[in-house]
């Protein structure tokens, strides 16, 4: 992993795991308000306006993955123009549900789609949901949506004979180094006990594929490898010291 961000992913992701082999078990009430959000979910998906309307309270909090804030008369209105394939989600998964009273929050996993003329376009996504039980029945009153790092960039064909050139420590700073190594033919990066293969995006850059940047190796101008640069997808660079 390239940032501390992607590693607290790295933890999800192993969390993650583990409740898809042992899903938790939920309480009579918590199976309750996760049958209402699916249901909500359903009616989004199949434009069920109607339907879609009465999850929602009226004052409810819809914060985007851009971060973005909308009302319920926003997104309504959104989604009801939008032809199905053009906004829905699918395999919804990984919920943890908490009560407090009449208070509840569910946290899930889900695959989101989105067309663009010929192009559908996914986004894993983490979202919490909290709901209200109003007059006996379960209202929504704030949703977050947050992406997950997920590349979907596709690697290029190189001499994997050049991986040996990168192979040494880099230091992002005091007591966090990066060794790159080349295993089973693969050029790989060990990072805080994180283990990523380096796939080639053309000539020195590379990608991992739990992660939106990129790394760029330089070369002194005897053509040795020097350190790399790491660019986040938001413009910033990390510069990263080959010391051995």
């Amino acid at each position: 992993m390239r940032c501390f961000t992607s590693l607290l992913v790295t933890l999800y992701l192993s969390a993650s795991t583990l409740y898809a082999a042992e899903p938790p078990k939920l309480s009579p009430a918590e199976q309750e308000v996760l049958n209402v959000s699916l249901a909500r979910r359903d009616a989004h998906n199949k434009r069920d306006m109607l339907a879609l309307a009465g999850y929602i309270a009226d004052d409810c909090l819809f914060t985007s993955d851009d971060g973005g804030l909308a009302t319920k008369a926003q997104y309504l209105q959104h989604i009801g123009k939008l032809p199905v394939e053009y906004d829905h989600s699918t395999n919804p998964r990984d919920f943890t549900v908490r009560l407090h009273g009449n208070t509840a929050v569910i946290n899930f996993r889900t695959t989101a789609h989105e067309q663009f003329s010929d192009a559908d376009i996914i986004s894993e996504q983490r979202r919490t949901e909290t709901w209200s039980k109003q007059n006996g029945s379960w209202l929504l009153i704030a949703i977050q949506v947050g992406n997950l790092p997920v590349n979907f960039r596709k690697p290029v064909a190189v001499d994997a004979r050049v991986y040996q050139d990168y192979v040494g420590e880099y230091e992002w700073r005091p007591g966090l180094v990066d060794t790159i190594l080349v295993k089973d033919g693969k050029l790989r990066s060990q990072m805080d006990g994180d283990t990523d293969e380096n796939l080639p995006a053309g000539g020195e850059a590379f990608f991992i594929k739990s992660d939106l940047g990129s790394v760029t190796f330089s070369r002194d101008a005897h053509s040795r490898v020097t350190g790399y640069t790491y660019h986040r997808i938001d413009g910033q660079e990390i510069h990263a010291k080959k010391i051995k």
